[in-house]
């Protein structure tokens, strides 16, 4: 239990945590990057009223491999939509699902990312092709399938991701009163890029997305623009402590 002295009182449960404090260390992440544009008016159904919809930005769907992380391997997929807080433009962490119950906790308790538990498949790179899906409760969310092209993006990665913050609507229920959140906060937090391994632009070739009681991919995905393009890369990055914004 050496191991856990440092969790004590920091997470859940006190006496021996889930989960560390950050930063989180991330190596050897591969990710599946789709853009898309949400059809007109979807965005301001979602969005918490503290940011605003940018309508022509480029909203994102995205497959991650973390083989290698500070709280132990696992996949991740997420839904984000472009928006502006205070003139700053960023990204809502719109849906987003995980299948270890360490990234599902600390990313809920920490940064307010509304995270949920899923089956998640992201392929390897493999005759210029990829493949991922995701999966919960039975019923397959997403699945894409892409070609690989031998040329980097337009859009650098390390850029994109440096000027991007990630907005989080951290939601807590009061134990003793239902109509109220025990806490409501608005956080943001901003990824620190170190090294690109690879870097492909891609062409999506096929975006299935199913509906579901549970969840609200196919409400964002159905009708959106998503012959955008995007990339796959695989790269090395940290995730910082992040901000209350309000």
């Amino acid at each position: 239990m050496v191991e856990y002295d440092k969790y004590v009182g920091y997470s859940m449960p006190s006496q021996c945590g889930l989960y560390p404090p950050p930063p989180y260390k991330y190596r050897n992440t591969r990710a599946l990057i789709l853009f898309f544009q949400c059809a007109p008016g979807v965005k301001e159904k979602y969005l918490p009223p503290e940011l605003e919809s940018i309508e022509n930005g480029f909203d994102t769907c995205i497959i991650l491999d973390y083989p290698d992380s500070s709280i132990d391997p696992y996949y991740e997929s997420l839904i984000t939509l472009s928006c502006e807080h205070n003139e700053i433009p960023g990204e809502f962490v719109f849906s987003i699902f995980v299948d270890t119950d360490d990234a599902l906790a600390a990313g809920r308790e920490i940064w307010g990312i509304p995270k949920k538990m899923g089956e998640i498949y992201l392929s390897s790179l493999e005759d210029n092709k990829v493949r991922g899906t995701v999966t919960r409760k039975g019923i397959t969310l997403l699945d894409v399938e892409v070609d690989i092209l031998n040329n980097p993006p337009g859009l650098d990665p390390k850029d994109m991701f440096a000027n991007m913050p990630f907005y989080n609507l951290k939601f807590i229920p009061d134990v003793a009163d239902n109509s109220k959140p025990a806490l409501r906060q608005l956080t943001g937090v901003t990824l620190k890029i170190e090294d690109i391994h690879k870097n492909f632009a891609i062409i999506p070739k096929s975006i299935k997305t199913n509906q579901s009681q549970f969840d609200i991919f196919h409400e964002i995905l159905s009708d959106a623009n998503k012959e955008i393009g995007g990339f796959y890369v695989e790269y090395d990055f940290i995730l910082p402590n992040g901000q209350v914004l309000e």
